[in-house]
């Protein structure tokens, strides 16, 4: 279900990718690690695919993301 896209998740997303992990974003946020953990659901959830998979401790896009 698409309610629309949420400029906090968008945030989130971008600053994962950049980081290339949820705990990194979220230093540089200035948000819990959880947060954009809840974030980042949120924008799956919405846009109905993965946006990412671990390897260790960084974070990849999938083909979606």
């Amino acid at each position: 279900m698409n309610d629309g896209l949420d400029l906090r998740q968008l945030r989130a997303f971008v600053a994962v990718v950049e980081e290339e992990g949820f705990t990194m974003a979220a230093k540089h946020l200035g948000l819990t690690q959880s947060a954009v953990s809840h974030a980042i659901s949120a924008l799956q959830e919405n846009l109905g695919c993965v946006l990412f998979f671990k390897v260790g401790k960084k974070s990849h896009l999938t083909r979606h993301g």
